[in-house]
C-alpha cells in the first residue's frame, strides 16, 4: 500500500526532496546544542574561567547561530510542506473525481452517493495524513534518533542499548492497543458512511420530509447516530487509557538511564558537561522513538480509510472503448438491434465494503438478475420516429439506456448505420445523441450555464434561439436576470414545465442527429406537454427520434410503434395498424379510455 500512496507524490518529488534535504540538515543541527552546552559547562566548572571567556562567548554566538539557521531553516520547511499538503491533497481529489468520471452508470446505480463521497473524502484524508506524518514527522524523528544515537554510542555504548530495550515492552504495549482500536474504528467508519449517505438524502428530500411532518424523527435518528458514535469513541479511550503502564514503563527507564549517568559522573568517570551531553542527546533519542512510534500507529490506522479509497479505483468501468476505435464520418441515424438480450445483474459487483449485504444499499435491488430482453431484434428508421410502448418493467428505458451505451448488451449488436457501438468510442457515439429523460437533471447554476452543459461555447444568440424552440423563452424572458437567473439545486426554483422545457432546449442547442425522448411528457401538465409537443414537432422533423412514452397521445403520430411484453417485441406498426390488429397497444388504447377488463385480458394487474 505504500508505493501505492507514494506513487501519488511522485508528481511532487522536487519537493519532497527540498523536504528531506531540510529535514536532515535540521536534524543535524539539533545535535549542537547538546555538544555546546557540553563544552560551556565544562569551560564554567574548570579552574581557569577567567582566561577561557572569549571561548565561552564564541560557543555562545554559535549557539545563537544555530539557533538562528533553525528558525529560517523551520519556517522555510514548513512553507513548503503547507504548499505540498495542500497541492497533494488537491491531486487526490482530483484523481478520486476523474476515476468516477470514467466509471459507467451501473457503479452510481449500485451506490449509495453519500457512502461513496464519504469513503473519497475519507481516503483523501487518510493517505494525506500519511504522507505528512511519514514524510513530515517521521523522517525527522527518525534522523534524529538515529544520529542522536550514533553519538551515544561514541560515549557510552550501555546507555544506547538501554534506550532501545526501554522502548520494547513501550511497542509491545501500543500494538495491543491499536489493533484493538483498529476494529472499533473500522466499526466507526461503517457508521459514518451509512449516516453519510442518509444525510445526503435527507437534504435532498426536505419537501417530503416536511410534507409528512417527518423532522423529529430524522432528528432522532441524527442524535442516535451521534450516540453510537459517542460510544465508538469512549471505547476507543478506554483503551488508550489501559496502555498508561507503556508510559509508566518508559518513564521508569528513563528514570533509570538518568540514575546510571548520575552515578557514572558521580565517580568520576564523566565530567559534568558529558553528563548535560548525554542527557540532552537521550531526550533526542527518547523524543523520536516516542513519536516515531505514535507515528506508526497512526499510520496503520490511516491504511483503513486509505483502503477504502484505492478499492474504489480499482474499480474499472463495466463499458469500455474499444483498442481501435471505428470513426464515423457522416451519420444517417439508422439503429438496429440485432437479437440483443439484456439482464440486470448487479449481483455485487461494485461493492466495496462489507456493510452493503445481499443488496443492501443498492438502489436498484429489485433488477439484480431480472433479465428484461431476450433475443430482440427491430430497426429504428434512420430520420423517422419510432416509440416504444408496453407495461412497466418491459424494457423501454433499458432500450434508451443500451442506445446511449450507459450498459452493454449481453447478447447480440446495436449498430448505428451498420457499425456496431461497441466499436466507437463513448464519446464519439453520444455526440451523436440527445436524451430528454421524465427527470429534468439541472445543476445549481443559472440557466445560461445548464445550457452551456451542451455546448460550452454557446453565444447568448444560440441558447436565447433553442429556448425559443423550446418554447422556454416564454417564461425566461419574464425573469428578472433572464438567462443570468439562478434556478436552485435540480432547477428547484422553476415549474416542472419549464424545467423540462429547459432540458429540451439543452438538448436542442447541442444539435444531436438522434433524439431520445423518454417519458418526456409524463409528469407534465396539459399546457405543458401542449408546449413541449409543439416543440417537438419542429425538432424531431428529419431527425432519427425514440420516443419512450406511456401516454398513446404521445405516441400516435409516430412513424414507427414497437410494442413490448414479456422481454420480447410483441407487435409493430403505426398508429392505425396496429389499432386494426387489436393486439396489446389496441388493448392499452382502450384502458386509457377505461376499458379496465383490458387489463385482467393481458395480465396487467394482479
Amino acid at each position: 500500500m505504500f508505493l501505492k500512496i507514494f506513487g501519488f507524490a511522485k508528481p511532487f518529488w522536487r519537493m519532497l526532496l527540498a523536504i528531506t534535504v531540510l529535514i536532515v540538515v535540521m536534524a543535524g543541527l539539533n545535535q549542537a546544542e547538546p555538544f555546546i552546552t557540553k563544552q560551556i559547562t565544562d569551560i564554567l566548572v574548570s579552574q581557569h574561567v577567567d582566561r577561557t571567556w572569549t571561548l565561552v562567548f564564541t560557543l555562545l554566538l554559535t549557539l545563537l547561530f544555530v539557533k538562528i539557521i533553525q528558525s529560517i531553516l523551520n519556517t522555510v520547511s514548513q512553507l513548503i510542506t503547507n504548499l505540498f499538503s495542500v497541492k497533494f491533497e488537491a491531486h487526490l481529489k482530483q484523481v478520486g473525481f476523474d476515476h468516477l468520471m470514467r466509471l459507467s452508470l451501473d457503479f452510481f446505480h449500485d451506490q449509495a452517493t453519500g457512502k461513496v463521497m464519504s469513503k473519497l473524502d475519507r481516503g483523501v484524508n487518510r493517505i494525506s495524513s500519511i504522507v505528512s506524518n511519514v514524510g513530515i514527522h517521521f523522517l525527522p524523528s527518525i534522523t534524529t534518533a538515529v544520529l542522536a544515537f550514533i553519538i551515544v554510542i561514541f560515549h557510552e555504548w550501555k546507555i544506547a542499548v538501554f534506550t532501545l530495550l526501554a522502548f520494547i515492552p513501550y511497542i509491545v504495549i501500543n500494538r495491543v492497543r491499536y489493533s484493538k482500536n483498529q476494529i472499533l474504528e473500522k466499526k466507526e467508519y461503517k457508521l459514518t458512511d451509512i449516516q453519510y449517505s442518509h444525510f445526503f438524502e435527507v437534504i435532498g428530500s426536505m419537501q417530503l420530509i416536511k410534507a409528512f411532518r417527518a423532522e423529529q424523527l430524522e432528528i432522532k435518528k441524527f442524535t442516535e447516530y451521534f450516540l453510537e458514535l459517542l460510544q465508538i469513541r469512549k471505547q476507543i479511550q478506554r483503551k488508550d487509557a489501559k496502555a498508561l503502564s507503556g508510559d509508566l514503563l518508559l518513564e521508569l527507564f528513563s528514570w533509570g538511564m538518568y540514575a546510571y549517568i548520575v552515578y557514572l559522573t558521580w565517580i568520576g568517570q564523566n565530567s559534568i558537561g558529558t553528563l548535560i551531553l548525554l542527557i540532552g542527546l537521550i531526550q533526542l533519542i527518547r523524543q523520536p522513538l516516542w513519536q516515531i512510534n505514535w507515528i506508526f500507529w497512526q499510520v496503520k490506522s490511516a491504511q483503513i480509510g486509505a483502503k477504502d479509497f484505492f478499492k474504489i479505483l480499482s474499480i474499472a468501468p463495466t463499458v469500455k472503448d474499444p483498442q481501435h476505435p471505428v470513426h464515423l464520418e457522416k451519420i444517417v441515424g439508422e439503429i438496429k438491434f440485432e437479437n440483443v438480450s439484456f439482464t440486470y445483474n448487479n449481483q455485487d459487483k461494485h461493492q466495496f465494503d462489507s456493510d452493503i449485504e445481499k443488496g443492501r444499499n443498492l438502489k436498484k435491488p429489485e433488477m439484480e438478475n431480472l433479465q428484461v430482453l431476450d433475443e430482440v431484434i427491430f430497426t429504428i428508421p434512420a430520420r423517422k420516429t419510432t416509440a416504444f410502448i408496453g407495461p412497466s418493467g418491459a424494457g423501454k428505458t433499458t432500450i434508451a439506456s443500451l442506445i446511449m451505451r450507459f450498459f452493454d448488451v449481453d447478447d447480440g449488436n446495436i449498430t448505428l448505420d451498420a457499425t456496431n457501438i461497441r466499436d466507437l468510442t463513448q464519446f464519439e457515439l453520444r455526440s451523436y445523441l440527445g436524451l430528454v429523460s421524465q427527470d429534468a437533471y439541472l445543476f445549481a447554476d443559472t440557466i445560461e450555464e445548464n445550457l452551456q452543459y451542451a455546448k460550452p461555447d454557446a453565444t447568448e444568440l444560440q441558447m436565447m434561439a433553442a429556448c425559443k424552440a423550446a418554447y422556454a423563452d416564454e417564461f425566461i424572458e419574464k425573469l428578472p436576470n433572464k438567462l443570468k437567473t439562478l434556478i436552485g439545486e435540480r432547477g428547484i426554483k422553476l415549474s416542472g414545465g419549464q424545467r423540462q422545457r429547459l432540458s429540451l432546449a439543452r438538448t436542442i442547442l447541442r444539435d444531436p442527429k438522434i433524439i431520445i425522448l423518454d417519458e418526456a411528457t409524463s409528469a407534465l401538465d396539459s399546457v405543458s406537454e401542449m408546449y413541449i409537443q409543439q416543440a417537438l414537432k419542429k425538432i424531431l422533423t428529419n431527425r432519427t427520434a425514440v420516443v419512450i412514452a406511456h401516454r398513446l397521445s404521445t405516441v400516435q403520430r409516430a412513424d414507427n410503434i414497437i410494442v413490448l411484453k414479456d422481454q420480447k417485441v410483441l407487435e409493430q406498426g403505426n398508429h392505425q395498424e396496429l389499432m386494426a390488429k387489436d393486439g396489446l397497444y389496441a388493448s392499452l388504447f382502450k384502458i386509457q379510455s377505461g376499458d379496465v377488463e383490458k387489463l385482467k385480458e393481458w395480465d396487467l394487474v394482479g
